[in-house]
Order: structure tokens, then C-alpha cells, then sequence
């Protein structure tokens, strides 16, 4: 089975938070429902010590969903990510994006198809991403 997870950067603190996308299309307002370790224990633990079930609402520019695929350091791969790639004789920077139904690498000299970088083992490692990272690559407007 696939996993589906997004992230978003926090609207009220700027961090990053990890989970499963809600819109509120009546506020045309985002949420993540965080999964996981992604947010601090405060957030999660309330003063009276009860678990809370969060939800945060996160800046819409910032939302990317997860490719399915880690890098070579074990690390998920997310769309607006940066990346390094290594293939033979070639090495390169590009970007995740999602086009037409499929995640891709765009770099300034090519667009990878993000399964094709798996099935042929080229190299890739996140770097960072365009948020937060946006010296690491400039990428052209298509």
C-alpha cells in the first residue's frame, strides 16, 4: 500500500509539520493532520496532560506531497525538494515537482521522471528544499 503524507510550513510559527492534508474549501483554508513525531511534545500535550488530536493550519504555497521514494540516506523525498543527482558520467541539481500525474526532477538542463531515476539507481540526495534552501537552485518558470 502507498503511503500519503504532505507537509506544510506552519502558518503560525513557520515550522514544518508532517501529516495528512485537510481543505477547508468554505475558508479555502489548508490543514495537516500531523502523523507521527512531527510536531513538539507542547503541541501535542496539552496543559491538563490529555492528548490532543492537531491540526495545524499551514501555508498553501508551501504544501508538498510525499513522492513515495527516500533518497540515498534513507531520507522521504517531497515535492519542491532539492536535489543532487548522480548518474553515470553527469551530475546535477534539480527540483521535485508534479506534472501531469507524475513526480519529476527538473533540473536546468532536463526533466527526470522521478521513477525512472529509481529504476535506472541513479544517486539522489536531499539537500534541502525551495523554501527554505531557495539559494541551492534556480529554477526556470515554466
Amino acid at each position: 500500500m502507498r503511503e500519503i503524507e504532505f507537509r506544510g510550513k506552519r502558518k503560525d510559527n513557520g515550522e514544518w509539520v508532517y501529516g495528512y492534508l485537510i481543505v477547508d474549501e468554505m475558508s479555502d483554508k489548508y490543514y495537516i493532520f500531523s502523523k507521527g513525531n512531527s510536531c513538539n511534545e507542547t503541541d501535542r500535550i496539552g496543559e491538563e496532560g490529555l492528548l490532543h488530536i492537531l491540526t495545524f493550519e499551514v501555508i498553501p504555497e508551501t504544501l508538498g506531497q510525499y513522492t513515495g521514494l527516500k533518497d540515498k540516506n534513507g531520507k522521504k523525498i517531497f515535492e519542491d525538494d532539492v536535489l543532487d543527482i548522480t548518474r553515470p558520467c553527469v551530475y546535477e541539481q534539480g527540483v521535485v515537482i508534479f506534472k501531469n500525474g507524475c513526480f519529476f526532477i527538473k533540473s536546468k538542463e532536463t526533466l527526470l521522471a522521478l521513477y525512472q531515476c529509481e529504476i535506472n539507481n541513479y544517486k539522489l540526495k536531499v539537500i534541502g528544499n525551495i523554501y527554505d534552501n531557495p539559494e541551492l537552485l534556480e529554477v526556470q518558470d515554466e
